[in-house]
């Protein structure tokens, strides 16, 4: 937690630097100087800004020691950087102790000039705004940073290696889990139990998959696909063949994945939050700051917020963060409320806070508080399983005991309470995806696991279609 409020102070340090137009170029050199030595610190790094060489003769921009000592020139230019600070920072590199690595950083990338000149030389290693990004939101610790760029230079001869090459690379790409038709391979027992009147629910698919391929959420995608997050990325099912392949296979990933308009995928790896682009194969960084337990929810109107539980589940808080276009663009909104589990966003700057014991609505824009008068009793513990049919229908999946499941349904302008709509057995209710098909009715999917007493995930989809709203 210490790491991750430290990042979010960086970040709107960062988000000033690049917004700051009026800044001189200078003092914007300087204070990035400093912001990359302070980013370093921040994860527990020993690191220098603006040393000053023996006699006044050099300045390097920041010094730090990982494993190495590194000297670094870091640059923010209005344009692509040329090959003028790459050969000075090589001629300064003669003068360091041997086993000295240095580093160019360029906010800005590096133009044909630059890249000529570095395929000719092997004394310098290049980054740029998507290197520092991954370790300004938490996404890489500088050490596995360097220790991959290296690698994977000493791998390939690439001076300057893309960020999606460090973390999904072609060459290292897993095998993708597979799911089979329920008509031929049933989970190990009944799934579903009891529905009522106007509920259907089937099992559709189920599969068995490794430690590492544990699902962690699902999304409804158009053209009957199914977005489902594992640990080693994300896979997309056709819901109507039942093939599966990677919409991205991306190690560390969890929770939802978002689908943009233009084809890209939005998903939250190691505390920070990811675009990848996959016509480019770029990997950007959106935002960060996410340490801990946290939720990506992709609202009707097309923002994106994301979810994140602070301190102990008995007095704790929670932030709920609108993403923006770059990482330090997010505003956040920190609540109190304890034992929070889920945001479903239901409008605006509406929300549903769904929680063990007690979930709430708030307002963002109105003073956020969860006080408890606005508690409302939750159905089920644990109901991270959530989602919001449309902005007063809410629906949570969870596990009451033993494999005892349970799908409710509240009404937020209704005092009647949760409504049971089916009962089912599993060993957990991992997400919840539903979309309103008609006035009265939706459709969706519940992501279950039946893996029993064994160590490998059981995966079971569960297709349900139900009334929007309660018998009057």
């Amino acid at each position: 937690m210490n790491l991750t409020l430290r990042l979010r102070g960086l970040l709107a340090t960062y988000k000033r630097l690049r917004d700051d137009s009026d800044l001189p170029p200078q003092k914007r050199g300087q204070k990035f100087n400093i912001l990359i030595a302070d980013v370093l610190k921040a994860w527990g790094y020993t690191a220098r800004p603006g040393v000053i060489g023996v006699g006044g003769r050099d300045e390097t921009d920041v010094f730090f020691t990982i494993g190495y000592n590194y000297i670094l020139e870091a640059k923010w230019e209005a344009a692509p950087l040329s090959a003028d600070p790459l050969t000075k920072l090589s001629e300064r590199l003669s003068t360091r102790p041997p086993g000295t690595r240095a580093i160019v950083l360029s906010a800005t990338g590096f133009n044909s000039n630059a890249r000529e000149w570095i395929n000719r030389h092997n004394e310098l290693l290049l980054m740029d705004s998507s290197h520092i990004e991954a370790v300004l939101c938490g996404l890489l610790d500088p050490a596995d940073l360097l220790q991959q760029l290296y690698a994977e230079t000493a791998a390939s001869g690439n001076r300057l290696v893309p960020l999606a090459d460090l973390l999904a690379p072609r060459h290292a790409e897993p095998d993708v889990p597979v799911l089979s038709r329920a008509a031929t391979a049933p989970p190990p027992w009944p799934i579903v139990k009891v529905r009522a009147e106007g509920v259907d629910a089937s099992v559709e698919f189920t599969g068995v998959w490794q430690s590492d391929q544990h699902p962690s959420g699902i999304t409804a995608a158009p053209a009957n696909r199914l977005l489902i997050t594992t640990n080693a990325g994300v896979v997309e099912l056709h819901t109507t063949t039942g093939k599966t392949r990677w919409a991205l296979a991306l190690p560390g990933a969890e929770n939802r994945a978002a689908r943009g308009s233009d084809g890209s995928l939005v998903v939250l790896c190691r505390g920070a939050l990811v675009r990848w682009h996959p016509e480019t194969r770029e990997l950007q960084l959106v935002a960060g700051g996410f340490g801990g337990y946290a939720t990506l929810e992709a609202g009707q109107d097309g923002t994106l917020w994301v979810y994140n539980q602070v301190g102990g589940l008995m007095d704790g808080s929670v932030t709920i963060s609108r993403i923006g276009e770059r990482p330090g663009d997010e505003i956040r909104h920190n609540i109190p409320f304890p034992n929070g589990m889920r945001a479903i966003h239901l409008g605006d700057e509406r929300h549903f806070l769904s929680g063990t014991g007690h979930s709430t609505p708030v307002d963002v824009s109105k003073n956020p508080s969860a006080g408890k008068e606005d508690w409302i009793e939750s159905a089920v513990p644990d109901p991270r399983a959530a989602t919001g049919v449309d902005e007063h229908t809410i629906l949570a999946a969870g596990i009451r005991s033993s494999l005892d499941g349970s799908l409710q349904r509240l009404d937020l302008r209704q005092t009647r309470g949760w409504t049971e709509l089916l009962t089912f057995t599993a060993n957990r209710a991992t997400d919840l995806t539903m979309q309103r098909t008609s006035a009265a009715r939706a459709e969706g999917w519940l992501l279950a696991d039946a893996s029993g007493n064994t160590q490998n995930p059981t995966p079971v989809l569960v297709k349900i279609a139900l009334p929007t709203a309660s018998p009057s």
